[in-house]
């Protein structure tokens, strides 16, 4: 039996106050934590973005549980439904379809643009040994996906979409691009964005987004390890 589609869910869904709760909790606590990170100096980088990205993960679990409790309090509602195979599988190579598009969006972007680099902690993790490697992937390609997708699909695009596609799909990715800040990241994350909230919006459930966003990550870490820093 196929999951519904979100326009075969029932009405009860997140809303704007469920957007405003969990947009605001999730942001003051990022806040909290980059305001934190800058005092580690960059000796520790590979414990200062391992830590980051496990903090992340545990802000955004608390984000989607402030939205939860508020009013509705169904996880269904939120998106946590199975989904058919299919889109799995489509999942896995949709990921790997953003970790192509995110060279192309980067080799425009730098042919006009020249910035610091954003991801040296993750480049550094990536290269501190296996240990390293392994903990950052569980940070930076777990639980970082995991809290993301459960606020930013979860609750911002699933409530979103009652306004149609253009506000659930192309404004929900909107606002996940400019909280990545206004880097390249932006526009690799906008991309990203408007990937995972398409699928949410076709199945109406958060684990196909949820494998995209790991596959994408995790790829991109694995490259950052063969980089030379």
């Amino acid at each position: 039996m196929s999951s519904p589609s979100l326009t075969e869910m029932p009405h009860t869904r997140p809303g704007w106050p469920e957007i405003l709760t969990a947009l605001s909790l999730y942001m003051i606590g990022v806040v909290i934590l980059g305001v934190w990170m800058l005092q580690i100096p960059d000796e520790q980088a590979i414990l200062r973005i391992n830590i980051g990205g496990a903090a992340n993960g545990l802000i955004g679990f608390l984000a989607l549980f402030a939205a939860y409790a508020l009013r509705i309090r169904n996880l269904r509602a939120f998106g946590f439904r199975m989904t058919e195979r299919k889109w799995l599988l489509m999942a896995v190579v949709i990921g790997i379809a953003a970790f192509g598009g995110c060279f192309v969006i980067e080799g425009i972007y730098y042919h006009f643009v020249t910035e610091i680099n954003t991801q040296a902690d993750f480049q550094t993790a990536a290269q501190g040994g296996p240990l390293s490697m392994f903990i950052l992937l569980i940070t930076g390609a777990i639980l970082t996906p995991l809290s993301e997708e459960f606020v930013f699909r979860g609750v911002i695009a699933n409530a979103l979409n009652r306004y149609g596609p253009w506000a659930g799909i192309v404004g929900s990715a909107a606002i996940f691009g400019v909280v990545h800040g206004f880097t390249v990241i932006l526009l690799d994350a906008f991309m990203v964005g408007v990937l995972v909230a398409y699928l949410f919006r076709k199945t109406g459930s958060i684990w196909p987004g949820v494998v995209v966003h790991i596959v994408y990550n995790g790829l991109n870490l694995l490259y950052y390890s063969t980089l030379s820093l």
